[in-house]
């Protein structure tokens, strides 16, 4: 039976089940789904070895990379839950000053592993209780060497819209699955960049950009409609709906038609 994708991303509430999906629905080669226990599958990190300041270390409640899960990864791959309800950006920030490559490296971090900034991938928890959320942030490159790196986030929680959560899972799934080749490192680059196409809460803001998504949801509203009608029954409420469309105004109307 097919995954309800939706539903899926809802009940992850933690980064062991974010892990098992990954694993069995990504593509993701990891070997086991449990967080607190693997060790063999992290590499454990504090604050204060990657030079955080206290206030901003208190923000944070554990940092940790994944291991390679093959030798030719070029992305840096980092799971981090913070204390407060939102994400705490400048935190992030700090975490990937530390963590990426800079052009006059300092002799503490020397032994330390580094990327390219726009070569990391935060997998953030934060929020209480019921609400919290899981995020995946990533750093673009700015356009002049003088402004930042531009934090754009793909995250979820369990209060979203069945519509948000299903917007969600299209991206993951068509970006940041696990490449099938491997070994072409710069398409890998570009796909899982690709995942990342809003600002950390970017709100649309012109008839263009809102044209442009209001297509995006109609495309993923079609899609849903359709695989709904190729696996309900004829007591299924979609085709109940098409069949009374077929009555009252398009007989010839088919599935393509009405989704």
């Amino acid at each position: 039976m097919p995954t309800d994708h939706r539903a899926a991303l809802a009940k992850i509430k933690r980064f062991d089940q974010l892990i098992a999906y990954l694993r069995d629905e990504m593509g993701w080669p990891i070997a086991k789904d449990s967080f607190e226990e693997v060790d063999d599958l992290f590499y454990d990190f504090t604050a204060e070895e990657l030079g955080i300041d206290p206030t901003a270390a208190a923000k944070i409640e554990s940092i940790k990379r994944l291991r390679p899960l093959s030798p030719r990864q070029p992305w840096g791959i980092f799971f981090i839950k913070f204390e407060p309800k939102k994400l705490p950006v400048l935190v992030l920030r700090r975490i990937l000053n530390q963590v990426a490559r800079k052009k006059r490296a300092s002799a503490n971090s020397a032994e330390r592993a580094a990327w390219a900034a726009d070569d990391l991938l935060f997998v953030s928890k934060y929020g209480e209780g019921d609400e919290r959320q899981i995020s995946f942030a990533h750093f673009s490159q700015p356009d002049t060497k003088h402004d930042l790196p531009t934090l754009k986030v793909l995250g979820w929680d369990n209060l979203d819209t069945p519509l948000h959560l299903g917007a969600v899972a299209e991206k993951l799934k068509a970006n940041l699955a696990w490449p099938e080749d491997d070994t072409d490192i710069e398409t890998w680059r570009k796909n899982w960049r690709a995942a990342f196409d809003l600002r950390h809460r970017e709100v649309v803001t012109t008839s263009k950009v809102l044209s442009i998504r209001l297509a995006e949801l109609a495309r993923a509203i079609r899609d849903r409609i359709k695989t709904a009608l190729a696996h309900e029954t004829e007591r299924g409420p979609l085709t109940k709906l098409m069949k009374a469309f077929q009555e009252a105004l398009v007989h010839d109307l088919d599935a393509n038609g009405f989704a």
